[in-house]
């Protein structure tokens, strides 16, 4: 897969914390991201444009015109790469107790 093929992927922030927002924010603003966070009521805050953890203001949320959010499973097959090349690559982060 070439490098513009990759570029023209969709992204997926799985977990929309006090890291996996802030990030999914940042590529938004550039190239096509799901959002994913289990947490319905989460979703729906951040499609209403309020971060209850102020880690992203109303302005930077509505800066990424390239961002959705969803907590649907099958809303992430949309950045599933069809190359066997490519696979999906997991990282868990978690907060120091």
């Amino acid at each position: 897969m070439s490098a513009q093929k990759l570029n023209q992927k969709t992204i997926a922030v799985i977990g929309l914390g006090y890291v996996g927002l802030p990030l999914a924010v940042e590529f938004g603003k550039q190239r096509d991201v799901i959002g994913f966070d289990i947490n319905e009521a989460r979703v729906a805050a951040l499609r209403a444009g309020r971060d209850q953890t102020l880690e992203c203001s109303a302005a930077e949320l509505q800066e990424a015109v390239h961002l959705r959010y969803s907590h649907q499973l099958e809303d992430l097959a949309e950045a599933r790469s069809s190359s066997s090349q490519y696979r999906p690559l997991s990282i868990r982060l978690t907060a120091p107790i």
